[in-house]
């Protein structure tokens, strides 16, 4: 049997990834400036790199019969 520590930490990492979505997902949408094209490219890749760690972290909590958090039990 999986501890409670190991699905609590699934949980923690999985709420961390999609908090760094948001974030991204912000400094992508308000940027300005010379570069900000290019810097708004990057971060959206980033974005697809972090819902995939997201993703992955949610099916390994399925796999242990937990579930990852929705947006009712997350905190910033």
């Amino acid at each position: 049997m999986v501890s409670d520590t190991v699905i609590t930490l699934l949980r923690e990492a999985y709420g961390d990834e999609i908090e760094t979505v948001m974030n991204y997902q912000t400094n992508a949408i308000v940027l300005d400036g010379v570069r900000a094209e290019e810097i708004k490219e990057s971060l959206q890749a980033d974005i697809q790199e972090e819902l995939t760690h997201a993703e992955q972290l949610g099916q390994r909590l399925k796999q242990l019969d937990a579930r990852p958090p929705g947006s009712a039990e997350f905190t910033a």
